[in-house]
């Protein structure tokens, strides 16, 4: 196939519809770090972009069909964040942004105390990094050995100053499920005023959430980990909130101007639609199930969940003593794709959510991380663990 042209530079497209007929034969084990989209919203988004591209801020009758759609997809994705539909929905270019906003709209200078779940996702975590290089006041809220927040030690954190505290309902590292309720418990009792954020980016449509009832300020989601596409998310807001703006431009939205983006947007809601919550969770239970059973017996889970906190959606998996980037490889030649943790985390040379975890510095590395999604099947585990435990005899 010739290369097409785009302006005076040449872009091959052989390489990739070579790997798009090849598709067929993968398995792909990585849902945590994005999902195939949904081929509904895929044709969602052909149609939009054709008919209804126009731009929402305009006054003739297509830019007011297409802010109809828009408010339409608002509370199609709010329905799913609180039965109320209260609270100002914002569309993002996805979560990295969504936390952005918040952060630095809340901690606007060093008196503000910012406290930050460890072991978060960069899009919270090098914010942070760089408040505190900058001798902004921050604290991290350590992690126990089973993954989970150590509550103790928050109620110690949490000051009069207390601005903002940042967590993520599930690491995407560990799949652990972070007791939302108490933390924000113990944050209201020592600071009633404290804003309180929560990346659902792996929650959002996975579980049943009501963010007005778990007593949230505000969240983010993100499309393209429910089946939808890349570059839109959203953040949610609880009413009355106050944010110094991050950036400056048209009055598009609140705390984030500029031309929105239709397709994305009305894509989002698509992919919210079409989301059984119940379906998804119980399919995802039964091939867990399926790892559990026959992993390799010389692999062990990085966390044993309880019987409460199981997220059969991410799996973290502790190796014999190999590095996982030896393994991902070896299996990636054979068509299947898992992950090492967080994929904004692929240039780390640590895992920073195991070591706060307090697993040695050298068995983080000896990890893989497995998640699911609607699109795989009891075959695709069935081979996962069957060509796992031929490398792992392989390399041992």
């Amino acid at each position: 196939m010739e290369p097409f042209a785009l302006g005076n530079q040449p872009v091959a497209v052989s390489v990739f519809w070579q790997y798009n007929d090849n598709m067929g034969n993968e398995i792909y084990l990585d849902n945590a770090a994005t999902t195939r989209m949904h081929d509904e919203v895929m044709q969602t988004i052909i149609d939009v972009e054709r008919y209804t591209f126009h731009n929402s801020a305009a006054q003739y009758r297509g830019s007011v069909d297409v802010s109809e759609a828009i408010n339409d997809a608002r509370q199609v994705v709010l329905s799913r964040l609180t039965k109320g539909k209260r609270g100002d929905l914002i569309f993002t270019s996805g979560a990295t942004e969504g936390n952005n906003i918040v952060i630095f709209g809340k901690i606007t200078n060093p008196r503000n105390h910012l406290i930050v779940l460890a072991g978060e996702h960069s899009s919270s975590y090098a914010p942070s990094v760089h408040l505190r290089n900058n001798n902004f006041d921050v604290d991290y809220i350590p992690l126990k050995r089973d993954g989970s927040a150590d509550l103790e030690a928050l109620k110690n954190l949490v000051k009069p100053n207390t601005a903002l505290v940042v967590f993520s309902s599930v690491n995407s590292d560990t799949g652990v499920i972070q007791p939302i309720y108490e933390i924000v418990d113990i944050v209201r009792a020592k600071n009633p005023k404290a804003h309180i954020h929560c990346d659902a980016v792996q929650s959002f449509c996975k579980y049943d959430m009501d963010v007005e009832k778990l007593g949230l300020d505000s969240c983010v989601i993100s499309a393209h980990k429910i089946y939808g596409p890349k570059g839109i998310g959203a953040l949610w807001v609880k009413k009355g909130t106050s944010l110094k703006p991050i950036m400056y431009g048209g009055a598009q939205q609140d705390y984030r101007p500029g031309t929105e983006n239709n397709s994305g947007i009305i894509g989002l809601a698509k992919a919210v639609g079409l989301f059984d919550i119940k379906a998804t969770f119980d399919h995802v239970s039964g091939l867990y199930k399926i790892l559990i059973e026959k992993l390799p017996s010389n692999c062990v889970l990085t966390v044993e969940p309880s019987r409460e906190m199981v997220n059969p959606y991410i799996i973290n998996i502790m190796l014999p003593n190999i590095y996982g980037q030896t393994v991902m490889n070896a299996l990636s030649s054979r068509g299947i794709y898992v992950g090492l943790g967080s994929a904004c985390n692929k240039t780390a040379s640590k895992n920073r959510t195991l070591i706060a975890m307090g697993i040695p510095d050298e068995k983080t590395k000896n990890v893989l991380r497995i998640s699911f999604g609607t699109h795989n099947t009891p075959k695709d585990v069935d081979v996962f663990c069957f060509e796992l435990g031929k490398i792992l005899d392989e390399l041992g």
